[in-house]
């Protein structure tokens, strides 16, 4: 296996796996954030995957790029690729109302295909968690058929709110807050995948896999009503 060691500043590390969006190299990067993180390496503070890399984050004090790099060496090269079966699977419910996928047609226009292909497509579709991003519990999911692979927007938008689901060059996100995007909005999911209220409050990981369940307007809001009160139990998101 063909690795990158690439210096991240003067407390950091990043080995490099690849240079695609690939699930093979996905697989690669959660199994050695696996071995790092069960191995205790004195220093590390953080590891944090990418599409195509991990990031080791230590504490220059206790340990060096040196010494990491000959560490992770041989813990490459004994790498297991036994993470798949420990992904966890959910099944989030998705609606889309007009008001919550007004991007849906120009999607579906790109794709030359009807608005309720494409939201066929989003319901077949297992979405694998490649990372998280910016914001707090920002999954970004693969992987959309070719002819979904649609450039983001020229022109961003100021503000799409919370729960909403968006597609863009392939992948699919969900925004936990409120934010500007330059990605399309498809559709919008009740169920906040970043709530302070949970003893975890990011619900999704890299490695796990999202399929969603289509709901119409009125059990969209009696989930958010329930999440609001909260009576909502995650369990009923078990796929």
């Amino acid at each position: 296996m063909a690795v990158q060691f690439l210096p991240s500043g003067d407390a950091g590390l990043t080995v490099q796996f690849g240079f695609e969006v690939d699930r093979v190299l996905s697989g690669q990067i959660m199994a050695l954030r696996s071995a790092v993180d069960d191995a205790c390496l004195p220093g590390v503070i953080e590891t944090v995957p990418t599409y195509r890399s991990l990031l080791l984050h230590y504490d220059p004090l206790q340990t060096s790029q040196a010494l990491l790099i000959e560490t992770l060496k041989p813990m490459i090269d004994l790498l297991e690729m036994g993470h798949d079966e420990k992904s966890r699977r959910f099944i989030l419910p998705f609606c889309w109302d007009d008001d919550f996928a007004p991007d849906l047609d120009y999607v579906a226009e790109s794709a030359q295909m009807s608005p309720e292909a494409v939201i066929k497509i989003l319901m077949e579709t297992e979405h694998f968690t490649y990372m998280l991003g910016f914001a707090p519990g920002l999954p970004y999911m693969g992987d959309l058929p070719e002819q979904l692979n649609i450039p983001r927007k020229t022109v961003p938008v100021k503000r799409v709110e919370q729960g909403s689901v968006l597609t863009a060059t392939g992948l699919t996100i969900i925004y936990p807050t409120a934010n500007p995007t330059g990605w399309h909005i498809v559709g919008r999911c009740p169920v906040p995948i970043f709530d302070l209220r949970r003893a975890d409050p990011v619900l999704l990981s890299p490695g796990d896999r999202v399929r969603f369940r289509e709901v119409g307007r009125m059990e969209f809001d009696a989930i958010k009503e329930r999440v609001s009160n909260g009576t909502f139990s995650l369990e009923e998101l078990a796929g």
